[in-house]
C-alpha cells in the first residue's frame, strides 16, 4: 500500500499521542483508510490486523539501513515531473534555499514536503525529453503541496541522503571561513544547533550506508 508524505505525517502525529494502544490503533486505521470510527470498529478482525501490519511496516523505515545507492533524482508527483538536487554547492541551489532547509530541519517529518520542495526543480516534457525549467522561489509552497503526494519511502530516502550532504557541507563551510575568533565561535554554535536538530534524523548506521 502506497503511503504518501501527507498520510504518513498524519500517522506519525497519531503515533506520538499518549493514549491507549487500542484507541491509537483504531485511530491509525481510521486515518489511513479515511473511514469513520464506527466503520473501523465494525471491521473484520482479519482485515483490521492486516491494515495495522501495513502501518507498522511503514514505520519500519526508521530502523532499516537505507540502500547505499543514491536515491531517486527524478520523480513524478501529482502529475508533474521534478528533479531532486543533492549537489548543494551547485545551481539551482542558492543561499536562500540553504537557509530554507536549515529552518525546516527542526521538524523533519512535519516539514518533509518543504525540504523536498527546497531540493526540487520543476521539469517540463519536450520532444527531446525532460528538461529543467527555470526555478522560481515563489513556487516553493506550490511545489511543497505537490510533494505531499510523493511516496513517503521515496521522500524519506531522498531527504536522509540530502540532509547528510547538507550537514557535511555546513561543517566544511564553517571551517573554511576566514572569520574573527568571536564570529567563528558564533558560526560553530549555529552548526551545533543544526547538527543537533538533524541528529535524530540521520542515525549513525544509516550514515555509514549512504554514499555521498
Amino acid at each position: 500500500m502506497k503511503i504518501t508524505i501527507f498520510k504518513f505525517q498524519q500517522l506519525y502525529a497519531i503515533s506520538q499521542m499518549e493514549i491507549d494502544e487500542l484507541d491509537k490503533s483504531i485511530l491509525l486505521v481510521q486515518t489511513l483508510l479515511d473511514k469513520s470510527q464506527f466503520e473501523v470498529e465494525t471491521m473484520k478482525v482479519k482485515k483490521f490486523n492486516k491494515v495495522c501490519a501495513e502501518i507498522n511496516k511503514s514505520f519500519e523505515i526508521f530502523n532499516k539501513k537505507l540502500e547505499s545507492d543514491k536515491p531517486k533524482q527524478i520523480v513524478k508527483v501529482n502529475g508533474r515531473w521534478y528533479f531532486l538536487n543533492y549537489e548543494i554547492t551547485k545551481k539551482p541551489m542558492n543561499a536562500g534555499r540553504y537557509v530554507e532547509v536549515a529552518s525546516f530541519s527542526n521538524d523533519i517529518i512535519g516539514n518533509l514536503h518543504k525540504i523536498l520542495a527546497s531540493m526540487a526543480n520543476p521539469m517540463e516534457l519536450t520532444w527531446k525529453g525532460l528538461k529543467l525549467k527555470k526555478y522560481d522561489a515563489t513556487e516553493h509552497e506550490e511545489i511543497a503541496n505537490d510533494m505531499l503526494h510523493l511516496d513517503f519511502s521515496v521522500a524519506y530516502h531522498a531527504a536522509v541522503f540530502f540532509c547528510k550532504v547538507f550537514n557535511e557541507s555546513i561543517k566544511a563551510l564553517v571551517h573554511s571561513l576566514e572569520l574573527p575568533k568571536e564570529k567563528k565561535e558564533e558560526a560553530n554554535l549555529i552548526l551545533q544547533n543544526l547538527t543537533a536538530a538533524m541528529g535524530g534524523f540521520i542515525t549513525p548506521q544509516w550514515s555509514q550506508n549512504l554514499s555521498v
